[in-house]
């Protein structure tokens, strides 16, 4: 407030403070008060847990363009380069915490453990949705880690025992019961994959016929991810189901029947996996 009254409209984005600084802070009853972090690896148990729960905040209060911008900023400060060349994401696993933060990479690590964080539980939460409950899976598996976390120092691998108990099958991408797969590309690795969805819609009878491929790019060779395709009724976005993608590869091939055309084909539609570039190309 006195930042506002002594400089104005130039201190600050005086909305987005609103809109999501605050929910932010606020969130830190939770994660930092209620459930803590035993060293720096774990502080983006606390930091980007509430920044992902800013972005629930908008999900709850503002249009979903609002939010996408939201994700979009979040991306953008994970990937931007700085005067040297380098990205926060290049500057090392969000593992490291406050290392990230060197010579060349000042500011890294607010840029990174942050948004990055967030975007974790963003693709955990939309692997675990579900299209008849919805977040109900998800939101269980966070009151649990709470309850079993609470007025402790959590860690990064109590989180992820939290989430493997909560074990659905598309979690299970090794056929392990294990999520170490996950850890592997987002908690301790650097990977940053680009996307392309090539497909064709065709008419057959009263049904369409759709046949697409999707490329994922620029990830090293054990990097798994399950990909969502999206079809578009007129407002009604639906899950069709997953590309299983390891490594730089382009799927096979897959057909779906449609009971009619789409007014669009979407893939991360909803910030289900943290990307460098998606692009969507139809016929």
């Amino acid at each position: 407030t006195q930042r506002w009254m002594l400089m104005g409209q130039h201190a600050f984005r005086y909305d987005e403070f609103i809109q999501e600084v605050t929910p932010h802070e606020i969130a830190h009853q939770w994660w930092g008060h209620m459930v803590g972090w035993a060293s720096y690896h774990d502080q983006w148990l606390s930091e980007g847990f509430a920044e992902f729960s800013a972005g629930l905040f908008l999900e709850g209060t503002e249009k979903r363009a609002e939010v996408n911008r939201f994700w979009d900023r979040l991306r953008e400060e994970i990937t931007a380069k700085n005067r040297f060349g380098i990205s926060p994401n290049d500057s090392g696993p969000l593992w490291l915490g406050l290392r990230v933060d060197t010579f060349k990479t000042p500011g890294a690590y607010s840029r990174l453990i942050y948004p990055k964080g967030a975007y974790i539980l963003q693709m955990l939460r939309m692997l675990m949705f579900d299209d008849k409950t919805g977040d109900q899976d998800f939101i269980q598996m966070m009151k649990d880690f709470v309850k079993n976390s609470l007025y402790q120092n959590a860690t990064s691998e109590s989180f992820k025992l939290a989430v493997e108990a909560h074990m659905k099958p598309v979690l299970d991408a090794e056929g392990n019961h294990r999520i170490d797969w996950f850890y592997r590309d987002w908690v301790y690795g650097t990977d940053l994959p680009s996307y392309r969805l090539d497909y064709s819609l065709a008419k057959e009878g009263a049904k369409t016929m759709f046949t697409g491929k999707v490329t994922q790019s620029g990830v090293s060779p054990s990097f798994l991810m399950r990909v969502p395709i999206y079809f578009d009724f007129d407002g009604r976005i639906v899950r069709a189901g997953y590309a299983v993608m390891r490594g730089d590869m382009t799927s096979p091939e897959f057909k779906i029947t449609l009971p009619r055309k789409p007014k669009h084909v979407l893939i991360n539609p909803f910030h289900d996996v943290l990307a460098a570039d998606v692009s969507i190309k139809g016929s």
